[in-house]
């Protein structure tokens, strides 16, 4: 492993990749913790008042090189897999295309139009496309989300209190004690299979606060499946979040 910095940022080479490098501080965090961004770089997050040898840094590094060519390594094929859909946007698991189309508009909006997604967008404002597109996303997440979640409840013979359908970091779905149940709006990008999986999956959990046998048997009752859809969740999930998160045209 060679090693060339300047200041807190440098360029690692594991292996044969070539990594670019980032040592933050972190009044957050309580130890040495390492982070592979979405453009395949490493961030190194010490505490705030740490004072850390370099020579301890590089060990971890070494230390955990494995876990890092991995995690490189498919933040570089996700981002490949984006760039090959460009003009896309993944939607129930399909494939839509997008069409610009310059208006007078102030701020961008996109709809659904004749089998493509429709965003119109003022020419002086293009960065405006992105927001219009996860507007688009949320909204129909809301929309189809609640409608599953009804129809699945009453199946199960459970209800809840209230819907949430946000942005969520790392969970696609929760159970509060309150019979409050989130929801990643993310999620409306899966094929529809995947999606009434996760809603099965924090419904189950108003009836076992855990993941117990009882609460796998009542999500398979519900959902025969469900092993298939949660793998599916496992494999695409990054690229899944990154499609929404990142429209590019």
């Amino acid at each position: 492993m060679a090693l060339s910095f300047n200041h807190d940022v440098f360029c690692l080479n594991l292996g044969e990749e070539k990594v670019e490098c980032t040592i933050r501080r972190s009044a957050r965090a309580r130890n040495i913790a390492l982070h592979v961004t979405q453009d395949a770089s490493l961030e190194v997050r010490i505490p705030l008042r740490w004072k850390v040898p370099m020579e301890k840094i590089m060990g971890f590094i070494k230390e955990k090189e494995k876990w890092i060519l991995r995690n490189v390594k498919k933040m570089k094929m996700v981002h490949k897999e984006v760039k090959a859909r460009e003009g896309h946007i993944l939607f129930l698991g399909r494939e839509v295309p997008v069409e610009i189309v310059e208006s007078s508009r102030k701020r961008a909006v996109a709809k659904p139009k004749a089998g493509k997604l429709s965003v119109e967008v003022n020419k002086e404002n293009k960065e405006g496309i992105q927001e219009a597109v996860i507007k688009f996303y949320k909204k129909h997440a809301r929309a189809i989300i609640e409608k599953i979640s009804r129809k699945k409840a009453t199946e199960m013979g459970v209800s809840f209190k209230k819907i949430s359908v946000r942005s969520q970091k790392s969970r696609w779905g929760s159970c509060s004690s309150k019979k409050t149940i989130s929801f990643n709006f993310c999620l409306i990008a899966a094929p529809q299979e995947v999606l009434e999986y996760v809603v099965v999956h924090e419904l189950a959990h108003l009836v076992h606060r855990n993941h117990s046998k009882a609460f796998w048997a009542l999500v398979e009752k519900h959902c025969p499946n469900y092993r298939q859809h949660k793998k599916w969740l496992n494999r695409n999930g990054l690229l899944l979040k990154r499609r929404v998160m990142r429209f590019e045209c």
